[in-house]
């Protein structure tokens, strides 16, 4: 029984749902007001809470706490109306109360008082608290009933993503809708990933610089997110797996934007250095060294008066930094002086069509012949055929020399198969690659990202330095020294019993570390002339500029 002559602590909570229903603060401190004045308590502190009883990581507890705490002597008694205002978990509420009693403070009911120094009374105290916390395990079930009830329908229940807002029609009807601020940048970052040229983080530069702030963990979730082309998570249940279903919300995504998304950025075939360095005002990242300490440049964007601006930098010894666009710049006209002359690549391709001639008509013999084979063995077939119903040979030798001619069959049909009929298609090939010999400069200034990349990385084995007006590199690409060196050897056989030509010397860069002020000649070794696959990456894997080391 509760004494009187108590100095009370009094507390008052509800969560936001039963404050609708008219269950407000104002009546439970009313109450408890009137019964201290029935029982003589002095009310030396109120707190009022708003918040759920699940825990009791509540502001105004934690407030309250302190407050008992810093005046264990003039607090005698924490007074709420129900038990189930003060919790609603068994377990934490046996602490608290554990915790008060230990620094001479009861907690108590105003409805449902308990007199705690009877012991019997400690099993009406465990039926006041369980029952609080048993209504709201049966409240979350209810809940998350309707919750995935609602999913199966697909009705989206979380908040809203970005591009989307939270609209409440009525107590029972909530759905997102897009927002119309917000999805025009949503489809942009869409439609330009899908494109497979910029990468994640160079976007989500652009959606941030576009009023759409996004993190950087946050962007690449966005992107996976369903949600957009119209389909809700169903999440798991009972012994049911998660799964997505199509929505009742609009979808501001298309399908084939999403997918393609997917595939360019979080597929298996995606090609992680490209993803990387798919700027296209970073497209020399990973290539370019500091001249200070050697170590890689990175890129990164500077806010100035007009806007954003692109730099190379050095992250290793920050001493070294220059402008994207002066570097890109001075990289295409570089790369122009790589060129060889017109002239040699008329040349090359000359000699490349006289070496497809020749290794097409050889392929064409030895197909001819093999096709002869094959009309053979077929007349064989026919033979025993014949034999067989004329009665000169039994069934068991006929099935016997069919197998052994099915063989040789097969044999011939797979030497046949091995030959590529893309072969066929080799001038288009050649054309090609020459085309992109002959314009590296601009496949640089105009091509995509992907496309430079790919030709840089093919063009330079090892890494260049740029000090900010030159650049220099050790070793260029294979392609051109592959022209040169066999173009005498080739030259010779077309002009045999003549007199022996010899190749005009070419302008080129030496192979030291800038471009050389003087001209070279080329060496050219005999080599066998290999028929070159088609694709940008196989072209530019074949060919260098070396000079010739008995003239360096």
């Amino acid at each position: 029984m509760i004494m009187s002559n108590k100095k009370v602590v009094l507390y008052t909570r509800v969560s936001t749902e039963e404050q609708t229903k008219g269950n407000s603060l104002q009546y439970q401190l009313s109450y408890l007001e009137d019964y201290c004045k029935r029982n003589d308590y002095e009310v030396v502190e109120t707190f009022k809470e708003d918040y759920s009883a699940k825990t009791f990581k509540r502001p105004k507890w934690s407030l309250l706490t302190e407050f008992c705490k810093n005046n264990k002597k003039g607090v005698d008694l924490i007074l709420f109306t129900r038990w189930d205002r003060f919790s609603r978990n068994i377990k934490e509420a046996w602490h608290q109360i554990d915790y008060f009693r230990n620094i001479g403070i009861e907690i108590n009911s105003a409805e449902n008082p308990l007199d705690l120094t009877n012991p019997d009374n400690k099993f009406m105290m465990v039926f006041y608290l369980v029952a609080p916390e048993v209504e709201n395990d049966k409240i979350a079930k209810r809940t998350k009933e309707g919750t995935h009830a609602a999913q199966v329908i697909g009705k989206f229940t979380n908040k809203a993503p970005k591009g989307y807002k939270n609209v409440q029609y009525s107590d029972k009807d909530r759905r997102i809708i897009p927002c119309e601020t917000e999805v025009p940048i949503i489809r942009y970052a869409f439609e330009e990933l899908s494109k497979g040229v910029k990468s994640i983080e160079y976007v989500r530069h652009e959606v941030n610089r576009k009023g759409l702030s996004i993190g950087k963990s946050a962007f690449p979730e966005l992107l996976k997110n369903q949600v957009y082309i119209g389909n809700v998570r169903v999440k798991e249940w009972a012994d049911t797996p998660g799964y997505w279903t199509k929505g009742l919300h609009e979808a501001i995504v298309e399908d084939d934007i999403y997918r393609k998304v997917q595939e360019n950025h979080f597929g298996k075939r995606k090609s992680s250095k490209i993803c990387r360095a798919a700027d296209p005002d970073f497209y020399l990242r990973k290539f370019l060294v500091c001249p200070k300490c050697g170590g890689v440049l990175t890129a990164c964007y500077s806010k100035g008066n007009g806007g954003y601006y692109g730099y190379y930098k050095c992250p290793h010894c920050n001493r070294f930094n220059s402008s994207a666009i002066k570097a890109n710049r001075k990289f295409v006209e570089y790369v122009r002086q790589l060129k060889p002359k017109e002239s040699a690549l008329a040349l090359y391709e000359e000699i490349l069509e006289d070496s497809r001639k020749e290794r097409t008509a050889e392929i064409d013999k030895d197909i001819e012949k093999l096709q002869s084979e094959l009309l053979v063995e077929e007349g064989r077939l026919d033979s025993i055929d014949t034999k067989l119903m004329d009665g000169d040979i039994n069934p068991i030798d006929h099935q016997r020399m069919k197998n052994s001619i099915e063989v040789r069959r097969e044999n011939i049909n797979l030497k046949l198969s091995s030959f590529n009929p893309q072969n066929k298609d080799i001038e288009r090939k050649l054309g090609h690659a020459i085309n992109i010999i002959r314009n590296m400069d601009e496949i640089l200034s105009s091509a995509s990202v992907n496309h430079k990349i790919l030709l840089i990385g093919s063009m330079f084995p090892e890494k260049i330095l740029f000090d900010g007006e030159k650049y220099r590199t050790n070793s260029y690409n294979k392609v051109l020294d592959w022209i040169f060196q066999n173009i005498n050897e080739l030259q010779k056989k077309k002009t045999e019993g003549s007199d022996k030509k010899s190749v005009s010397s070419v302008s080129v860069p030496g192979a030291g570390i800038e471009p050389a002020q003087h001209c070279y000649h080329w060496c050219l070794r005999p080599a066998r002339l290999p028929i070159p696959p088609s694709g940008l990456e196989s072209s530019f894997g074949l060919i260098v500029l070396q000079s010739c080391k008995s003239c360096s």
